[in-house]
């Protein structure tokens, strides 16, 4: 399956998409590939990143056990195979 959005690599950022994909990587360790196709609209992507990072970083005030997490993401994955 190809992607019908293509991400924005790091050689094509620039200005305020280039400082998002520095503090994601900061932040989180990379840069998602989700974070790169919420990038070609800069304000979404913005508004993006800090919730990510407080939803799976434990010093960024995510609460939650990491295995819930886990759980989360596997069932997220099982019911959207189930649509495809």
């Amino acid at each position: 399956m190809t992607q019908r959005l293509r991400g924005i690599t790091d050689e094509e950022a620039a200005g305020p998409t280039q400082d998002l994909f520095e503090a994601s990587n900061i932040m989180l360790g990379r840069t998602a590939n989700l974070q790169r196709i919420l990038s070609h609209s800069p304000l979404l992507a913005r508004w993006f990143l800090p919730l990510v990072a407080a939803v799976r970083q434990p010093n960024a005030g995510a609460v939650s056990d990491v295995r819930l997490r886990n759980l989360a993401c596997l069932k997220t994955s099982k019911i959207g195979r189930a649509h495809v």
